[in-house]
């Protein structure tokens, strides 16, 4: 007879109990229990929520700052459950920033796990703390004229299958190049980013995931061909010519 050799079961999560962080929905943003014991959210009763760029869609980072300070348009009441258990996570109810803001209103759309985004705790007695707002191709259009004249990372899907992944510092111009009119595509994803560097950094970033998940390029990209670049921070990335 075979013995038994009993392993513990644990939950299929990227994030850690004890990480502190915070899950966006369609309604607001949720502060987990333990980001609520580093902060101690009891202390405050409303929370300023920045973005770190004036045109709300370039943002990359978002800023909360708790206070005491009066409810107002720009300072969102934090709201806790009545049960002592359910009070270690505080709730800002903030659907209009939720729904304005392309990138959190993707991240709103994600399951549960891809709603959750790991937060960097700062401030005056620990009041504050920011999170990142990553590129995740939050914009669509079905055509080449709604795209927009300016900087980022795109890709190209055909049905279910993404057949090119690339960056611009004028997307709308990278669209009308000659050797993209055969191109069979129903669909067009694409990120705002300013950052020339950003751009290289995150169109390697999604290739290279791309071909781990795959084996292989996406459909256009093979064609083009890749070439290994050293970004400045020492990572290796997939680049395309």
């Amino acid at each position: 007879m075979t013995k038994d050799n009993w392993t513990s079961w644990s939950r299929d999560s990227h994030f850690k109990l004890g990480t502190p962080s915070i899950t966006v929905s369609k309604d607001g943003i949720t502060l987990n229990a333990s980001l609520n014991k580093l902060i101690d959210v009891t202390r405050f009763i409303n929370m300023k929520i920045e973005l770190n760029h004036a045109e709300k869609d370039l943002a990359t980072k978002v800023k909360c700052v708790l206070n005491i300070e009066e409810e107002a348009n720009n300072n969102f009441k934090i709201t806790r459950a009545r049960t002592n258990e359910d009070k270690r996570r505080g709730f800002v109810a903030c659907r209009n920033l939720i729904l304005s803001q392309t990138k959190l209103k993707r991240i709103s759309q994600n399951k549960r796990s891809g709603r959750r985004i790991e937060v960097k705790v700062f401030g005056t007695n620990a009041n504050a703390f920011t999170f990142d707002l990553d590129p995740c191709f939050e914009n669509s259009v079905t055509g080449t004229a709604a795209l927009p004249s300016k900087g980022g990372v795109y890709r190209y899907w055909d049905k279910a299958e993404i057949v090119y992944i690339g960056r611009g510092k004028n997307i709308k111009s990278r669209s009308k190049d000659i050797h993209r009119n055969s191109w069979v595509y129903d669909k067009i994803e694409y990120s705002l980013i300013d950052d020339e560097h950003d751009q290289n950094f995150w169109e390697s970033k999604f290739i290279s995931a791309f071909k781990t998940e795959f084996g292989r390029l996406p459909r256009y990209n093979e064609v083009a061909g890749a070439s290994i670049i050293k970004l400045e921070n020492g990572r290796t990335n997939e680049s395309i010519i």
